[in-house]
């Protein structure tokens, strides 16, 4: 009876640190709002507003999605970038990685449409 209540207390004391161990990543957490985004219409609701930057991605440098490294100035000048929450150099878990992926093709095509209203 002994040794069932111990593997009792084990097994739930394992249970129990496993579910409460895991916190949540801000840094994914900032990115989540991609996973039901529409990049294009997103574009259009910021143009229909008179926002015409262009989004940016920081990691070592800025960099934005659809541009040369060459015109990065000459856009940053002419239109504004504003900059995507959550997007680092650092990769901190594989989700954030997907995450940072598909923020990347998302600013690809926002800044694709963006680009047919600002030119440098």
């Amino acid at each position: 009876m002994k040794v069932i209540l111990l593997g009792m207390s084990l097994l739930s004391f394992l249970f129990g640190c496993n579910a409460s161990s895991e916190t949540p990543d801000p840094t994914v957490e900032k990115l989540q709002w991609l996973e039901s985004a529409d990049p294009r219409q997103d574009a259009k609701k910021a143009i229909e507003a008179n926002d015409l930057r262009l989004l940016g991605l920081a990691t070592r440098n800025i960099s934005i999605p659809g541009v040369d490294q060459a015109d990065n100035e000459k856009y940053q000048q002419a239109c504004g970038v504003k900059l995507m929450d959550g997007i680092s150099d650092v990769v901190r878990s594989d989700e954030h990685l997907r995450l940072m992926q598909k923020a990347r093709r998302y600013a690809l095509e926002y800044n694709e449409v963006i680009k047919t209203k600002c030119e440098p």
